[in-house]
């Protein structure tokens, strides 16, 4: 992977800046782009080397671990069932693992971005100062909030900014113990 595989994007309506791979990533849950976000203040420059690890990285990982990346989706969908959001969206209940990629949209993403306004200790602090790694997965029954896989030490450590694990194949939040 080189920054001569990236293009930048036309601006458009977006506040921040994308350079999109010239190639696509192929995993059980279907073709990704990859996609690199530039969003601090005015950031026009091009991808760095630390985004282009990262990038490389994050492909591995959704080529190699795609099957636990659809774990975590049909994990969502059984929590959506739970609440009814399958009805409201109009996907139906009792669909195999192996159907998911077929209530998702077709924008599913790798993205790597780059905050060059961020500071530590902002409430927000990713823990990986101004990169942060991600897959983005948009499912039909919630398409308003979408899927945001947080990737960090090698790892997806979050879905949709809290942790959580798998309990009988259903995506549940693993809030913190509180103590006494």
């Amino acid at each position: 992977m080189t920054i001569e595989e990236f293009t930048r994007q036309p601006k458009g309506p977006y506040l921040f800046y994308i350079w999109l791979w010239n190639k696509r990533v192929t995993t059980s849950l279907g073709e990704f782009e990859v996609k690199f976000h530039m969003t601090g203040d005015r950031d026009k420059n091009p991808p760095d080397e630390e985004m282009l690890r990262r990038a490389a990285e994050l492909v591995h990982y959704a080529e190699t671990c795609g099957d636990y990346l659809l774990d975590i989706v049909y994990g969502a969908y059984l929590l959506a069932g739970e609440d009814d959001w399958l009805e409201y969206s109009g996907v139906p209940e009792g669909l195999s693992k192996e159907e998911m990629p077929l209530h998702l949209r077709e924008d599913r993403a790798i993205v790597v971005s780059r905050d060059t306004d961020w500071k530590e200790g902002q409430i927000w602090d990713s823990r990986d100062g101004p990169y942060e790694s991600r897959i983005h997965v948009v499912p039909h029954w919630d398409e308003e909030h979408a899927l945001s896989l947080d990737f960090r030490d090698g790892q997806i450590v979050s879905a949709n900014g809290e942790a959580f694990l798998l309990e009988d194949g259903v995506l549940r939040p693993q809030y913190p113990e509180e103590e006494d």
